[in-house]
């Protein structure tokens, strides 16, 4: 039996840290109307047209609210920081500094989140969140001198709970800011400004700190003449699916717009004409403070729980009204009890007027409340009428779905096997997954054949699902339906591990470890095993022993680790704990449990 990873169907996935694809709602500075006129008439355009949150953030006295606000980190926690540059310091300049907590209902947010105060001072443009770490310039030691070097790292690694990557700060660049010259778009991929045009030593430089930990896509432009303001390109805004990309009237707009469309093929890509912002040293991600908002925002946003930027009771009218697209987006707010009461019976009732309407949504919701016995009995007949219906509509996680009720009422491999093709066919990462792991097996009534396993873990590895593309590193480090290299392998394990895929998270440590496909760095190994560890991943916890035992030396910490990695099952582990505490032998690389 397959099981289901609901947060991949429902489109969510709460990851160390609370990414750009995860937020749905954008503020920018009260200046921002009257300082960019035209440029906020086209962000207020294409956010309403797009059903993206955006509002004002009051008492500003600059533009570049990024560099101000907390940084939002998981669903409820921010940290907030001192904003005190260098660059602002002169008796004019300290004028224009927005004091945070005159911002109006800012007190909500601290009361309702899990606040970090931060002692450092930093910009908030200095910090780029990737899903497990976060990419800061080495601008961050220049500004706090009070604290030592090791200090100020530890005060960045509590507060931001992950390892920091630290490029090199280029002093003709007075800001430091990190979200100038990366920006992260998912699977442990970044893309990188066109240094390289004009500073290629410092180019190779970020390359050098940044591929030890991400894969890195450069933009680059076929143009005669380099344009200066071409760093803009990167510093674009992304609200969940939603990507701006700044515009500023030279050759190489349609190039950038192309490159980012490519890296982000998932997302919906617009150009907004950006340059009265630019003019002033900033782009889109500098003027835009994107979140994801949750419980804590009844209190922030100053009003009742909003969808598509409607209160709770103004949708409740709507769906009264018999608008399907409400009456869904009504279930959906008792079923999790967002801005109203929970109560999934009277939610299923909304997402089946919904459904009957011919709301997609709707039809997958009720059919998923069928599934798994939510609200009303468990029905598998009635599910599948339901999937079906959405199916048809081009829901490929409905058809998924089509396939799990045919297992689960024990139908024939070639139903299963039918429904799952379709799935996949329509592009839903999960079943591709399963397809290549039953050519793997002979499974379904499959005939064993790595090429097809090979084939369908690929295509679900490149919609960014984190098992298949642990599987395609698998395949590239033993040469399974692709030619043997290690170094791709690494590629993958990284994407995987990104998404705290702890498979994915220990056999990277085993690369660091060993040097396989990457240049050995047990260091980085350690991180990795402990990380897992957190996980109660027993082989994870038997090489944190081992590297006590070989690497460090320490016979009574390795045996901690021994010990508990055995009581979690690890066979290795209770075989080497066995030889160490009767000094019978030492154990060799052969011990290491693959």
């Amino acid at each position: 039996m397959t099981t289901t990873n609901w947060n991949t169907l429902y489109g969510l996935y709460y990851g160390n840290h609370m990414v750009d694809s995860l937020t749905d709602t954008v503020f920018f500075s009260d200046l921002l109307p009257e300082r960019c006129p035209t440029l906020y008439q086209s962000l207020d355009k294409i956010l309403k047209g797009n059903d993206i949150d955006h509002r004002l953030l009051s008492h500003t006295k600059d533009i570049w609210c990024r560099d101000y606000m907390p940084i939002q980190t998981s669903e409820k926690r921010f940290v907030f920081y001192k904003y005190n540059p260098d660059y602002l310091q002169t008796k004019y300049y300290q004028r224009i500094i927005t004091d945070v907590n005159r911002i109006e209902n800012i007190e909500c947010l601290r009361q309702d989140g899990e606040v970090v105060d931060l002692d450092l001072v930093i910009d908030g443009g200095n910090v780029v969140r990737c899903d497990d770490k976060i990419i800061m310039t080495e601008k961050v030691f220049f500004e706090n001198k009070d604290k030592s070097r090791n200090e100020v790292q530890r005060l960045l690694e509590e507060a931001f709970e992950c390892d920091i990557i630290f490029l090199p700060w280029d002093r003709n660049e007075i800001f430091g800011h990190s979200d100038g010259i990366v920006h992260y778009i998912g699977d442990n991929r970044v893309l990188m400004t066109n240094y390289a045009d004009f500073y290629a030593v410092k180019a190779r430089q970020f390359l050098k700190n940044l591929e030890k930990y991400v894969e890195v896509i450069p933009l680059t432009y076929n143009v005669k003449r380099k344009h200066e303001r071409s760093w803009a390109y990167i510093n674009f805004l992304q609200i969940g699916k939603l990507v701006l990309v700044p515009q500023l009237g030279i050759p190489e707009d349609e190039q950038a717009l192309q490159q980012i469309a490519d890296a982000m093929s998932s997302c919906k890509v617009i150009g907004v004409p950006a340059l009265e912002a630019v003019r002033k040293g900033g782009a889109l991600n500098c003027i835009s403070w994107n979140v994801a908002t949750t419980r804590w925002n009844n209190g922030f946003m100053g009003e009742e729980y909003s969808v598509h930027g409607r209160p709770v009771s103004w949708i409740k009218k709507a769906a009264e009204k018999g608008y399907r697209n409400w009456q869904c987006n009504l279930g959906c707010c008792l079923f999790y009890g967002q801005g109203i009461e929970k109560d999934i019976v009277a939610a299923n009732r909304w997402y089946k007027k919904s459904a009957e309407q011919g709301s997609t949504q709707a039809q997958f919701n009720i059919g998923l409340s069928y599934y798994k016995g939510e609200g009303v009995e468990k029905d598998y007949s009635k599910a599948m009428h339901w999937f079906t219906k959405a199916s048809e509509q081009g829901d490929a996680d409905a058809q998924l779905h089509v396939g799990r009720c045919l297992e689960e009422t024990n139908a024939s491999n070639k139903e299963i096997l039918a429904a799952y093709r379709k799935a996949a066919g329509m592009g839903q990462p999960e079943a591709q997954c399963f397809l290549g792991e039953w050519y793997y097996y002979g499974e379904k009534g499959l005939t064993v054949d790595i090429g097809e396993t090979y084939k369908w873990w690929r295509k679900a590895a490149e919609r960014g699902y984190y098992q298949a593309q642990y599987k395609i590193g698998d395949c590239y480090d033993f040469g399974r339906g692709v030619k043997r290299d290690t170094k791709e392998a690494v590629k993958w394990f990284k994407r995987s591990a990104s998404k705290d895929y702890i498979p994915a998270v220990y056999t990277l440590g085993l690369c660091y470890y060993f040097g396989n496909g990457v240049r050995k760095n047990k260091k980085e190994a350690l991180k990795c095993f402990k990380r897992a560890a957190k996980y109660d991943y027993a082989e994870a916890i038997y090489m944190i022993g081992y590297y006590y035992y070989n690497d460090i030396v320490d016979e009574e910490e390795a045996i901690k680790y021994y010990k508990r990695a055995a009581e979690l099952g690890c066979e290795t582990a209770k075989e080497i704990l066995s030889r160490v505490l009767l000094k019978s032998e030492e154990p060799s690389f052969d011990d290491v449990p693959f």
